[in-house]
């Protein structure tokens, strides 16, 4: 029995043992399927990131090949001189009891005038530089849905943030002109639109291209780059536009008749401000100016603070028909394009949401104080203006060509005027009401009657070569002649002056979208307040706006004008 019961406790001692390496061996085999396990998702894991890494490649050239991109580069020397002819410096108001001077017999009034000579002066920049980029992109969203863009940042080479105010009002810095007047290095939006092309025409919704219109192209020798002619309208303006092809009624191929509506100013909260019920400071108020052995104690003067609204949004409804010709005379074939123009600005404000960095103007001792950066805002609504232009651009074969612009406005005011002025706190004989004395006026210098005015604009291009090309233009406008065109990219309104503007230049390509521009302008204005559609009435009873306003006869004025303006400038341009 003893070798049995030793066999049995051999058994019992090795069967644990047995069992360990038949679980080693199973435990490796797991490890060994785990292994190749992992390694097959590994490989499935780079498999597919190489596939996602290819599908964002092509996801990346598709996105890219749907968006176009190019642009151009200026960079401009400008030398300009500018000649102001003598006027009155309107300055106040102060008290009549204690004036010095005589005053006319009878004169019953509680105040008397202000004003200081200002003699004749010429101003000179004879050095200044500026940059422009403007990048352009389209966006193709479908067969007939793209978006159209233009990015602009333009600057004078250690300029300030803001445009000084020289009293065109293009220096007041909105969001009607932010990306054409010299300011800033930001990037702007010119122009961003959704445009969808349907069979009987193509929309257009957003900031629209209603800057640098015909005839403009002429000049930069490019084809045409906004919708409303350059006479009419030359801003960044937000709106809806539609375009009806005619030519499917038997007109000339490329014929259109286009309707848009378009927002100028936004009245309700959050636009330019909550002007429903609100007030701000619209001038200073005269009343407690004395006179001292000094003269007019002018610090006496206090901050006007007028109620603003309600108002009402401004607008702009417009119609336009376009219609190309193409015709042969002889050898010579010919282009033409006749646009005609109709805008009704309804509403229209005295002035904007904006700022201004103010120049210096004459002052008293104590008169002045007026912040270097000053924010303004729509006061009232002064009415409607009708507008009417046509333009006939005419091209000679491939090397001549010229253009003629006729322009013709009429006001339909309502009888408010801009509160921004000079105020006075009557005595109770009077009425015992504070009353604006002086101020910013109506539409075209009359708050109450309708006025027209008109402008036209012609100019040629003759290219001599394929390189080389001239140009000169001209321009006149009446001097009541008012254009919306803040956005004309020049430190004055070339389009918006009252009176003639002559400029020639030479235009060299030297290489490949590379070209050397050199040109000269000449103004000669005739009557103040160019390029503003709103002005003061005579000061003198039973005087004419256009003698009151004449900067030949030593006017009274609020801004100084210049009389002239000459400019030479030179610019390296360069596209891609």
């Amino acid at each position: 029995m003893k070798p049995s019961r030793i066999m049995l406790a051999l058994v019992a001692m090795l069967a644990p043992a047995a069992l360990s390496a038949q679980s080693n061996e199973d435990l490796q085999k797991q490890i060994e399927q785990l292994k190749t396990q992992l390694k097959a998702i590994e490989e499935k894991a780079a498999a597919a990131q190489e596939v996602d890494a290819r599908l964002v490649k092509v996801e990346t050239k598709v996105a890219g090949d749907n968006i176009q991109w190019g642009g151009d580069l200026r960079t401009r020397f400008e030398s300009s001189e500018w000649h102001f002819k003598p006027y009155q410096q309107f300055m106040g108001f102060a008290q009549s009891a204690g004036y010095p001077g005589p005053l006319p017999p009878g004169y019953a009034y509680p105040f008397v005038p202000l004003t200081q000579n200002s003699p004749a002066q010429d101003w000179t920049n004879s050095v200044q530089w500026s940059t422009r980029l403007r990048l352009k992109l389209g966006i193709t969203i479908n067969e007939h849905a793209k978006i159209m863009g233009r990015l602009t940042m333009y600057k004078v080479h250690g300029g300030a943030d803001v445009p000084t105010f020289n009293g065109s009002p293009n220096t007041v810095q909105n969001s009607f002109n932010s990306a054409k007047v010299p300011g800033t290095d930001v990037l702007r939006v010119e122009r961003a639109s959704l445009v969808y092309d349907f069979p009987v025409g193509v929309l257009s919704i957003g900031r629209q291209n209603t800057s640098d219109g015909p005839p403009f192209e002429v000049k930069d020798g490019v084809e045409r780059q906004a919708t409303p002619q350059a006479l009419a309208v030359n801003a960044m303006v937000d709106g809806i536009g539609f375009k009806f092809h005619l030519d499917k009624l038997g007109l000339p191929e490329g014929t259109l008749l286009g309707l848009c509506y378009g927002v100028g100013y936004e009245s309700g909260f959050g636009g330019g401000g909550n002007v429903k019920a609100s007030a701000a400071p619209v001038g200073f108020n005269f009343t407690n100016v004395n006179w001292t052995p000094q003269g007019p104690n002018a610090s006496a003067a206090t901050l006007q603070v007028a109620s603003i609204g309600p108002l009402k949004d401004s607008t702009v409804l417009g119609a336009m028909y376009d219609m190309p010709l193409l015709f042969q005379i002889g050898d010579t074939v010919s282009s033409t394009n006749l646009y005609i123009g109709y805008n009704r600005m309804g509403n229209l404000t005295d002035i904007p949401f904006g700022s201004t960095n103010n120049f210096p103007v004459p002052a008293m001792p104590g008169m002045g104080g007026m912040p270097a950066i000053q924010y303004v805002t729509a006061t009232n609504n002064l009415g409607d203006i009708d507008q009417w232009t046509a333009t006939w651009k005419h091209k000679v074969g491939d090397s001549f060509t010229y253009f003629a612009s006729y322009g013709h406005i009429k006001s339909l005011p309502n009888g408010k005027m801009s509160q921004y002025g000079a105020y006075w706190t009557m005595p109770a004989a009077f009425g015992g009401q504070t009353q604006q004395l002086a101020g910013f006026g109506g539409l075209l210098g009359d708050a109450n009657k309708s006025q027209t005015a008109s402008a036209y604009y012609v100019g040629m291009r003759w290219d001599a070569t394929e390189k080389l090309g001239f140009g000169a233009e001209f321009n006149h406008g009446s001097p009541r002649w008012w254009t919306y065109s803040p956005a004309t990219g020049e430190a004055t309104e070339k389009l918006g002056t009252r009176g003639d503007v002559w400029e020639g230049y030479i235009h060299w390509q030297f290489a490949k979208n590379a070209a050397f521009r050199l040109g000269f302008l000449d103004y000669k204005y005739s009557h103040a307040f160019s390029g503003w559609h709103i002005s003061p009435g005579p000061s003198m009873p039973g005087q004419s706006w256009e003698d009151a306003y004449d900067l030949n006869k030593n006017p009274m004025l609020q801004y100084g004008f210049p009389a002239s303006v000459k400019s030479t400038y030179a610019s390296i341009e360069v596209k891609f």
